[in-house]
């Protein structure tokens, strides 16, 4: 609950759920870097050089983005290289090493996590990259920490994300994000959903991938929440502070929660990034007395938009053309294993 409206100053709240991306790394007996993306049938080898120069060119892209936010500007960083946010993550981290420590490895990527679809994938890629390769070169967190790093290759993906994506992957549990009043995010975990309203009344669906990349939403949209006092900022901040309250209820009521749900939803409606065909299906739960809404950046066209929310009213045959997502919620975050 706050997408978009985060960057803009509104808090935010996220969820973790009981999908995974899994990195391994293995030695080389020579200097290049070997890429293995089976989910995408997809194999490349690389020279260090090649990798530090590509994340090269992404600084100056990403840099030239954040002089001037557009959808223009932020062209150059909506590569369709299937490998793109892997070579970034190699690529910054060769550029704090000396080369004389560079050395040989292939890296294999699993992900259960449906990317393009307000799951998260690639803000778990990030952590999870960055994790492996900061073990395997033998980097500390106090010289290169890995929270700043995962959010510098989320840049590489989404042009400006607010950090709430990569620390929900690399904390877990339900997650509330503010901006001081010096414009840092901070923090902090909230206490899970009612157990008594996840088991059978709130669900996860995949309307499936977007047309657009999260960036590409997001620069298209930004100006729609800019201005002194605008009213579909206002709403939005208001509805994710109601949210936050309802977390930290004891018994929470879900009657309430599904008008925060709808009330949000109509937000993100009014903000254009709802695709006609999902918004007939939210109708369709609403009329049975439920709530849905988009997680994510949701689309700009066609008839898909990633995540849904959907609370009550789960057994419609308007669903079951969506797959569901059959996943814990709150669950922990990152975690490494040595072998």
């Amino acid at each position: 609950m706050g997408e978009h409206a985060v960057l803009h100053g509104c808090p935010v709240i996220a969820c973790s759920v009981g999908l995974y991306c899994n990195v391994w790394v293995q030695r080389r007996q020579d200097r290049e870097i070997q890429l293995q993306l089976p989910d995408l049938s997809f194999q490349q080898i690389y020279s260090p050089y090649q990798l530090t120069d590509y994340v090269g060119r992404m600084r100056l892209a990403w840099a030239h983005y954040r002089a001037a936010p557009s959808a223009k500007s932020f062209a150059p960083l909506g590569t369709v290289d299937p490998d793109h946010l892997v070579k970034c993550a190699i690529g910054e981290i060769l550029h704090r090493l000396p080369p004389g420590n560079w050395r040989g490895f292939t890296l294999q990527v699993q992900s259960q996590i449906p990317p393009g679809a307000g799951f998260g994938s690639s803000g778990a890629l990030a952590v999870t990259l960055t994790a492996a390769l900061m073990q395997w070169f033998g980097l500390k967190e106090a010289d290169c920490p890995l929270e700043p790093l995962a959010m510098s290759i989320e840049r590489y993906q989404h042009g400006e994300p607010s950090g709430i994506d990569h620390n929900t992957s690399l904390l877990g549990s339900v997650i509330e994000g503010r901006r001081n009043a010096k414009g840092e995010f901070n923090l902090h975990t909230l206490p899970a959903i009612a157990s008594n309203l996840l088991p059978d009344a709130l669900r996860l669906f995949n309307t499936g991938t977007a047309n657009e990349s999260t960036g590409q939403v997001i620069a298209a949209t930004r100006h729609r929440l800019t201005g002194t006092d605008n009213p579909l900022l206002a709403s939005m901040r208001r509805n994710t502070e109601r949210f936050g309250s309802l977390l930290r209820q004891t018994r929470p009521m879900p009657e309430t929660f599904c008008a925060v749900i709808r009330d949000y939803q109509a937000d993100l409606e009014s903000l254009g990034v709802v695709p006609a065909a999902v918004a007939k299906v939210i109708r369709a739960v609403e009329k049975a007395g439920g709530a849905a809404k988009i997680c994510g950046a949701g689309a700009l066209s066609g008839d898909q938009a990633g995540a849904l929310l959907v609370l009550g009213a789960t057994n419609l045959p308007e669903l079951a053309h969506y797959r569901q997502i059959n996943a814990p919620l709150a669950v922990a975050g990152l975690e490494i294993t040595r072998s």
